[in-house]
């Protein structure tokens, strides 16, 4: 995830910040930085103390600088959700849709803990025992500060969705939406082609960018998904044209077809839309930015 702060430790003031600013990555004209403790040298070693220094950056880092660091992350892929074994079949593409992947993320990434099983055991051991109605306001309250802290990640994303546009040379405006674990990021823009890009590339882009900005300022995994008008409609259509008319060749033919790379959502689209046609048995194959599905015949005993 980005970095936002971070607390040194180190036996001078100046090599604290000088060690937290390589750490962060960032230059001192970037960083707001506080002594906590400017530290002792002691007497002979005794009383002696490291100097302390909470460092931050400046939330005013530039697009590019952003952007940059964002695309850096996107170079680790981001945990795939298990695909559906499912039966499926290929069809005739009206384009090739595969120069940009779609990731998931590794969500154990984010949530780690440094106790070991026998430290929580004890832990859970000390804490005392709380009502039901003690339980439940603590529940409240949890998703209460869970919804202000989303709303102002999907605020920051949709700000910089709108920058980042801009720079592409279009105006937009950015909405969210929130349903369970799934965002959708509506973008009203006069230059729809524009953002969307040949074969989808620039919104696929975007899309992994918005999954991997929103991913470092919120601690749970949510999907993310980017629209202008109905393009996602339209391609959910191509996709299932593809899907049925690569059924039709399978069956007939008894051959395997092996469609373009294509992002892992639209896999996942073909995977379930083909998942009840009988004979059919698709599953992916290679590895990202070209993994692909492979469409196969199965007798009626392996259906």
């Amino acid at each position: 995830m980005l970095e936002h702060s971070i607390t040194v430790k180190a036996e001078t003031v100046d090599q604290a910040i000088e060690k937290g600013l390589k750490e962060l990555g960032i230059s001192r004209d970037q960083a707001t930085v506080r002594v906590i403790n400017e530290g002792k040298k002691g007497f002979f070693g005794f009383g002696k103390q490291d100097a302390v220094v909470d460092i931050q950056r400046q939330e005013k880092v530039s697009l590019s600088e952003l952007t940059q660091e964002l695309e850096t992350k996107t170079n680790q892929p981001l945990k795939e959700e298990k695909e559906l074994e499912v039966k499926s079949s290929p069809v005739e593409t009206e384009s090739k849709v595969t120069e940009v992947p779609v990731t998931e993320s590794n969500t154990s990434e984010l949530i780690q803990s440094d106790l070991t099983e026998a430290a929580s055991e004890e832990v859970n051991k000390a804490r005392p025992v709380q009502s039901d109605q003690e339980q439940a306001e603590l529940n409240q309250a949890s998703q209460e500060n869970d919804a202000v802290d989303i709303q102002e990640a999907l605020t920051t994303v949709s700000k910089y969705l709108e920058d980042i546009i801009r720079e592409y040379g279009a105006d937009a405006s950015v909405s969210a939406t929130r349903a369970s674990k799934n965002v959708v990021f509506e973008i009203e823009t006069d230059k729809s082609g524009l953002v969307i890009g040949k074969h989808g590339k620039i919104i696929n882009s975007l899309q992994i960018l918005a999954q991997t900005l929103l991913l470092s300022l919120h601690h749970r995994y949510l999907n993310v998904e980017l629209n202008v008008g109905n393009y996602r409609d339209r391609r959910a259509n191509v996709l299932e044209q593809m899907a049925e008319n690569t059924a039709k060749e399978v069956i007939e033919t008894r051959q395997p077809v092996i469609l373009d790379a294509l992002p892992a959502y639209e896999r996942k689209q073909i995977h379930a839309h083909l998942s009840n046609i009988a004979h059919i048995s698709t599953h992916s194959e290679g590895k990202e930015p070209n993994r692909y599905l492979v469409v196969e015949y199965v007798k009626e005993e392996n259906v």
